[in-house]
């Protein structure tokens, strides 16, 4: 990642895009989606609470969400919990919004309503580099810390999306070594060292006693990096307001589900009390096109050491699946990912479903044995 001086736009440092810039007054207005209601077929009215700044009847707003999802729209009316109208809301209060020009299936609950779209929006985008979706979400972690669904959309989103401000050092190495840049730690309130993110300048500029040094714009990749190479205990986000803290430990959990992701797979565990029926195709009926495409690919992967192949057969749904165990040397998604897309051609449309085999014990017995590693493989 590269580095730019503070007192610069963080757009200059990328692509240059032609769209039109909007200033930013800070703190901005979010409001998280608690509740969606549909008031007609072309009405609809959003529930929650009102941070950052107040909002105004006829307010123009952006609708924010998962994979970048960025709608504008604006407040056609503001009502307080009694559904009575208001010409504006404050800080703090519960309100009701009715959105101009969204349906019904358009809003989802732990969306963001805003008054600043990202920096990376086509239309109407920032001129700083700002996180308002994440913002939305961080304003009420505190609140919401034990439902489950309304976390796990806030971290995903930091794995997958989001990008930090980030002091940084540069320090120079010696002659004809790379420089090296070093990282901006902040103790937490549990005496672990934690590198310091913030969504937006002015978090970075209210947080007392950084240095007045460079930053450095940070994805997941770049935090995974520093937290694999410092003695860092994890992520504090935004430490003077929201103080959000991602440990060490969840973030390697996050890393790994976002290979899984980059490698499409989807988490599926065999059910025990499922019926289930495993079945040896005969001669006539074996996957030859399939087991060849896949010999093939795992000759070239060393860390496969065999392969059985079943059909899993669900009479209770009607169902069957392509069955394929690994007995591999590392449970990495990308040997699983590998896999499945040779696989992918030769399915004929029904599922495929893969397993480590030192997760499903004996299972094997049952199975056919397609494949196993050479010991003339150059690894």
């Amino acid at each position: 990642m590269g580095l730019f001086d503070r007192k610069k736009n963080a757009a200059e440092n990328n692509e240059s895009v032609e769209k039109k810039s909007a200033a930013i007054e800070y703190p901005f207005l979010t409001i998280l989606v608690e509740e969606v209601l549909s008031m007609t077929s072309t009405e609809v009215s959003v529930i929650g609470n009102v941070r950052g700044a107040e909002i105004k009847e006829g307010q123009e707003l952006f609708l924010l969400g998962k994979n970048n999802k960025s709608i504008k729209t604006r407040a056609v009316r503001v009502e307080d919990t009694l559904m009575s109208k208001l010409p504006k809301a404050e800080v703090g209060e519960n309100v009701s919004v009715v959105l101009e020009g969204l349906r019904q299936g358009q809003v989802e609950k732990y969306e963001v309503l805003s008054s600043v779209n990202s920096l990376y929006a086509e239309t109407d985008a920032s001129e700083e580099a700002v996180n308002p979706y994440l913002t939305g979400l961080l304003r009420e972690a505190k609140r919401l810390q034990q439902d489950k669904d309304f976390m796990g959309r806030l971290v995903e989103h930091v794995a997958t999306e989001a990008k930090f401000l980030s002091p940084a050092m540069h320090q120079p190495g010696n002659e004809g070594d790379e420089s090296k840049v070093g990282v901006a730690l902040l103790r937490g309130k549990d005496g672990k060292n934690y590198l310091a993110a913030f969504t937006d300048p002015h978090e970075l500029e209210i947080m007392d006693g950084l240095p007045e040094k460079l930053i450095q714009l940070l994805d997941f990749d770049r935090i995974m990096m520093i937290v694999q190479q410092a003695p860092v205990d994890g992520l504090l986000i935004n430490a003077k307001t929201e103080g959000f803290v991602i440990t060490r430990t969840l973030l390697e959990a996050l890393a790994m589900h976002k290979r899984k992701v980059d490698n499409h797979i989807k988490e599926k565990k065999l059910d025990p009390k499922q019926p289930m029926m495993l079945a040896i195709p005969n001669e006539d009926n074996i996957p030859h096109e399939l087991f060849d495409a896949l010999k093939e690919h795992m000759k070239t992967e060393p860390r496969i050491l065999r392969a059985w192949y079943s059909l899993m057969m669900m009479p209770k749904e009607d169902k069957k699946e392509h069955l394929i165990i690994l007995d591999t040397l590392e449970e990495a998604p990308e040997v699983f990912g590998g896999v499945g897309r040779v696989a992918q051609p030769f399915l004929n449309e029904m599922q495929l479903n893969m397993q480590a085999a030192a997760r499903v014990g004996a299972m094997t017995e049952n199975m056919m044995l397609f494949y196993e590693r050479e010991d003339d493989i150059n690894v």
